[in-house]
């Protein structure tokens, strides 16, 4: 059976070119998107998604509302000003995308992943790229299913390299720690595409201004979008580039042979004191007969970045 990908997000510019990237890989399918808060809001998360398959032509795909708050919270989560300044106040470069002509199916996040992990066991991949909370979510509520899934390949963390919220944590992790303990500590097989590899990916200019050269309505609006998001790192227009997060996390569920190394470990995230957010391994983990999280560590980032910028640009043609 064709692999079912589900796609678990905060829609911002990143996310959005990690759709573009999943959706040109035509021996998968992606049966669905669950919102979730992080670069923005839930909300405005869920509107992008509807937006951008719009965009992309590909209105087929249905779009779940998520969690709009952290695992231990009634109070809706509130995004930190540095994730405006990287994607914008809405999350896509400040770009006016026009209105979504539909809405969110009915069903909420959690209940459809639960219902497709019933449905395709080992042949369904979750893929999140923001905070774990949807994912964690559905593993409190039925974590046999979820052990029959695949994979969950997650974009957070950092196990050996610093964090880049705090000098211990990675933004997805640090947004809702708890949540991402009760993953790491399930028995669900998970791979973390962390800051580890990804601060490996490097695109530079050229590969991004080739989508630019492209007359294409998808193609102006990619070509803006990551103009705004990767001037960030050296804050020069003229001078595009950066990191590149949330597709790595595709890359790794659908080409592994592009990672290098990985490590077969248990984690834990610590959820308290200066540390918060940490994914760390313990003696007790360590000790532990099963291993269930694999994290990459190394990568072809020179393939992969060739691949990603080359695709892209023939899925924006």
């Amino acid at each position: 059976m064709m692999k079912k990908i589900i796609l678990d997000m905060d829609v911002g510019i990143d996310d959005t070119l990690a759709i573009a990237y999943l959706l040109a890989h035509r021996d998968v399918e992606l049966i669905g998107i669950t919102t979730v808060f992080g670069n923005v809001k839930t909300e405005t998360s869920l509107k992008n998604s509807l937006a951008v398959l719009e965009l992309f032509g590909r209105e087929d795909v249905p779009v779940f509302l998520g969690n709009t708050c952290v695992l231990t919270s009634d109070t809706a989560f509130i995004p930190h000003e540095i994730a405006y300044r990287i994607h914008g106040q809405n999350g896509i470069g400040n770009l006016e995308l026009p209105e979504p002509k539909r809405s969110a199916e009915s069903m909420p996040a959690v209940d459809f992943i639960l219902e497709s992990a019933q449905k395709y066991g080992e042949d369904l991949i979750l893929i999140p790229t923001g905070p774990l909370t949807n994912i964690a979510q559905a593993i409190l509520r039925d974590e046999e299913a979820m052990k029959g899934i695949g994979n969950i390949t997650f974009m957070g963390g950092a196990l050996t390299v610093q964090g880049n919220v705090t000098p211990y944590a990675e933004a997805n992790i640090y947004a809702d720690p708890e949540a991402a303990k009760v993953v790491l500590e399930s028995e669900v097989s998970t791979t973390m595409v962390g800051l580890d590899v990804t601060l490996r990916a490097h695109i530079g200019n050229d590969a991004i201004r080739s989508w630019g050269d492209l007359n294409s309505r998808k193609s102006q609006i990619i070509n803006a979008m990551a103009k705004y998001y990767f001037t960030f790192e050296y804050n020069d227009p003229d001078n595009l580039g950066g990191a590149i997060h949330d597709p790595l996390a595709v890359e790794a569920a659908l080409h592994p042979e592009s990672i290098r190394q990985f490590l077969p470990i248990n984690l834990t995230v610590e959820t308290q004191g200066p540390t918060r957010g940490r994914t760390v391994s313990t003696m007790e983990k360590l000790r532990e007969k099963k291993t269930r999280t694999q994290v990459c560590l190394n990568l072809d980032g020179e393939t992969f970045v060739k691949r990603f910028a080359d695709t892209i640009r023939e899925f924006i043609r």
